[in-house]
């Protein structure tokens, strides 16, 4: 396969042969190119978000108020997610966010950029 070549003035420098296999595609598959951008952008995201949950958070483990008889309800420890300085219930915790693409559709995406 042949392509013409042009400067950046726009004007023809010549031609340049290609290799069918990788510049010849005829159909150019968008969901392949998607798959491949979604793996490189998950795969550099850094995922070092963290929140304190119920052991990380320093606070006495006491029994804070009694079982019985306070006409409050029943709690054990003020680190739990309803109190003031507690912990956050399911937060975000640190992990990597990059997922598996077959090389063989990673060669594709490749080809169909190019």
């Amino acid at each position: 396969m042949e392509l013409s070549v042009k400067t950046l003035e726009g004007k023809a420098a010549g031609k340049a042969t290609v290799d069918d296999a990788v510049f010849g595609i005829e159909e150019i598959r968008g969901d392949v190119i998607q798959r491949m951008v979604r793996y490189q952008l998950a795969k550099r995201q850094a995922g070092t978000h963290k929140t304190q949950e119920r052991g990380d958070v320093s606070v006495t483990t006491k029994k804070y108020i009694r079982q019985k008889g306070s006409g409050g309800a029943r709690h054990g420890s003020k680190n739990a997610n309803i109190f003031v300085g507690g912990s956050v219930a399911h937060g975000p915790r640190v992990r990597s966010h990059a997922h598996a693409l077959p090389k063989k559709v990673r060669k594709m995406a490749l080809a169909h950029a190019l």
